[in-house]
Formats: C-alpha cells, sequence, structure tokens
C-alpha cells in the first residue's frame, strides 16, 4: 500500500495562492521558517532550469534576505555558505546565519530539513540513494556539532516527500553498494516484491540519524510517495529527464 502521509506534515494555502507543505515540528519553533513546494508553487520546470529565480520567488514568500544552494551532485559533501546564492557543488548546506533560507530541489529524493534551537544552527541535505548511502543524513548532523556545537538530542529533523518504499524499485548494484556502506544493517531496507528489490530510503535516512544520536521523537517524516503523488511533486521515476523539481527550505529569521 503506498503511503499517504502523516500527521506530522500538512498542506497549507498561502495567500499567493501556492500550496505547500509544512512540518508540525518545525511550525512549534520559534524563528524558523519552512516551506515544501509543490505543483500548486512556484514553477517547477523553472526550479529545475534556474534554482536562483525559483529561489528569489521563495525568498519573498519566506520573509529572508537571501537564499543559498548547491549544484547537487548526489554525494554527501556539506557546505557552509557565507552568502546566498550558489554555494558550490554538494548536497548539504549548513549555516547559523538569519535571514538566509537554504533550498534544495529534488524530483524523488528525500529531502531532510534540520535545526538545532538551542546553536541557532540550520541544515539541509539531498539524500539520494547515493547520498543515502554514503551517510549524508550523519554527516549533516556531524558537520552541524562539529561546526557550529550543536548537539544531536536538541536536532529537530524532517524527511520530505520524496519516492516511497512502495515504489522505489532498485537493480542489485544498490543493494551490493548499500551493504558494502553500511553493512548488514543494509539488509532491513530492502524488500523484495514479486522478484523485485525495493529500497526504503525513508527508513535508512531515519537510521542514519539515530546513528548520528539523534534521539527518534525528533526525527519526522512527510510519509509522501512523490511517485504515488505525482500530481502534487515531479518525480523523475514518471516523467524521466523532463520532471522538474520540486524544493525544501529552511531558514532561521
Amino acid at each position: 500500500m503506498c503511503a499517504e502521509g502523516t500527521e506530522e506534515f500538512y498542506f497549507a494555502k498561502l495567500a499567493n495562492g501556492w500550496t505547500v507543505g509544512r512540518f508540525a515540528a518545525l511550525d512549534e519553533l520559534a524563528g524558523l521558517a519552512h516551506m515544501v513546494t509543490t505543483r500548486q508553487g512556484p514553477d517547477t520546470e523553472a526550479a529545475r532550469d534556474d534554482p536562483a529565480a525559483a529561489g528569489e520567488a521563495i525568498r519573498g514568500e519566506l520573509g529572508v534576505s537571501s537564499i543559498a544552494f548547491c549544484k547537487q551532485a548526489h554525494g554527501n559533501t556539506i557546505l557552509s555558505p557565507r552568502s546566498g546564492g550558489p554555494a558550490g557543488k554538494g548536497d548539504g548546506l549548513i549555516t547559523t546565519a538569519s535571514s538566509m533560507a537554504l533550498m534544495g530541489l529534488s524530483a524523488d529524493c528525500p529531502l531532510i530539513l534540520a535545526t538545532d534551537p538551542v546553536s541557532g544552527a540550520v541544515g539541509l541535505a539531498h539524500a539520494s540513494w547515493r547520498g543515502t548511502v554514503l551517510k549524508i543524513a550523519s554527516e549533516l548532523i556531524v558537520r552541524m556539532v562539529g561546526r557550529y556545537g550543536a548537539r544531536p538530542a536538541d536536532i529537530v529533523a524532517c524527511i520530505c516527500p520524496s519516492v516511497g518504499p512502495c515504489c522505489y524499485e532498485v537493480g542489485p548494484d544498490v543493494f551490493q553498494l548499500a551493504s558494502a556502506s553500511l553493512g548488514l544493517r543494509a539488509e532491513q531496507f530492502f524488500e523484495k516484491r514479486c522478484g523485485k528489490t525495493y529500497f526504503d530510503l525513508w527508513a535508512a535516512n531515519v537510521d542514519e540519524l539515530l546513528e548520528a544520536g539523534m534521539p527518534r521523537e525528533n526525527i519526522h517524516a512527510a510519509g509522501i510517495c512523490t511517485v504515488c503523488r505525482n500530481d502534487l511533486f515531479p518525480s523523475h521515476r514518471i516523467e524521466g529527464e523532463r520532471a522538474g523539481r520540486f524544493v525544501g527550505v529552511i531558514a532561521r529569521l
């Protein structure tokens, strides 16, 4: 059965007509802004082709001064931008700067939004299957701790909509690489059905956040599959190269 979401993640209509996703756990934190865009938001093809333009539209809605983003490479490099705009090649961003949002783009890959309300650090990771296998979720927490003195026990992390375990069919190469990186733990994230293998990216990234020292109650997942809900989100699995991009963004105000 395809996951349809959880009570932790909901949709809201903005004054400009956009429909965006929000995490209740992040709403509860003062001085924080976030959103996950849908097709009823900034143009998804424009977001794919011109992230800066999409970021400018989102910047105005969030009420921040700038937005930083990276050239995503399906790895585990975490960058610390000093200003808005292109931050370089990588798949994660961290900062303590106020009024500078961090933005990630997706068309099936999980985006992880993270914040430590004590140190003021915020972070974002683009956890593609390769990034997941390379433990980018853990690396995001490690970098927030090492650079800004955040404590894993204080961090709140949210996994945005992405292709779910219901639909993410993978080949043997993915399982082999996951096993090489994660060891025996990898087996729990793969399920065989009707002769096909499916990878649970949600569970794998939750596990990595736990391995980094986060308490389970501070980890939240949208639980919405972008393949099942292609009406709301672009999906590379369905649309191929023509798929646009939706956006996850988080900022300290």
